[in-house]
């Protein structure tokens, strides 16, 4: 049985509701920060596993966001580790999302994310494909890498090309954003607090302007 376009979005709507509220609970709740802190250190490969679960999903599954995922990995995991494991989910759910593209075209790719808002980014990658174009084109749709990756997975450009340029595109600012969030974690937990909510409510506003130009 399908589902119609509104329970689509409201099913959408939710689970990013409910990620959103269980990973930045830690940051609000100073006793759910010490169990997640307890339970980390009892099981050590939980964090990993977690943050790039749920980083991949938010990758490959378009609609959900990953900014809470990032920003409770800093706050419970040393900034290095964050980074890591952030990156990992990230960049494979890249690989998955253009690879789907690549083998099963657009019947796919809309079960996952916007077709529309797929094609739009898929106008914006460079007529002339060369190394550093595209990785401009990464670099600026970075804060839209889930369609920005299945938009790729419909051109010619090859598997090799795209991961170049995502790696190069992710890798420096990634590195800043997590070593800086680390920083203000040391400095003070409220300074990080008022700092993420900033980001997660901008990356939020723009993600639902989009959806309303998308038509979504």
């Amino acid at each position: 049985m399908s589902l119609n376009k509104q329970t689509k979005n409201l099913l959408w709507v939710l689970g990013g509701v409910v990620i959103t509220a269980v990973f930045l609970l830690p940051l609000l709740s100073a006793r759910y920060f010490e169990l997640i802190k307890n339970f980390i250190s009892l099981h050590p490969a939980s964090a990993p596993a977690v943050v790039i679960f749920f980083r991949f999903i938010g990758v490959v599954l378009a609609p959900l966001p990953g900014s809470p995922v990032g920003l409770a990995s800093i706050a419970v995991l040393p900034w290095w580790q964050a980074w890591i494991y952030n990156f990992i989910g990230v960049i494979m759910g890249a690989i998955t999302a253009f690879f789907v593209a690549r083998k099963f075209r657009e019947r796919a790719v809309e079960k996952f994310a916007s077709l529309r808002e797929i094609h739009k980014w898929q106008e914006k990658i460079p007529k002339h494909r060369q190394f550093w174009t595209i990785t401009f084109f990464r670099f600026t749709s970075i804060a839209a890498f889930d369609f920005g990756s299945y938009a790729m997975g419909l051109t010619r450009i090859s598997f090799k090309m795209v991961l170049a340029t995502s790696l190069t595109a992710e890798i420096p600012w990634s590195f800043m954003l997590y070593y800086l969030g680390g920083a203000a974690v040391r400095y003070s937990i409220y300074l990080f607090i008022f700092g993420g909510a900033i980001l997660l409510v901008t990356v939020l506003v723009l993600k639902r302007i989009k959806r309303k130009k998308s038509g979504l």
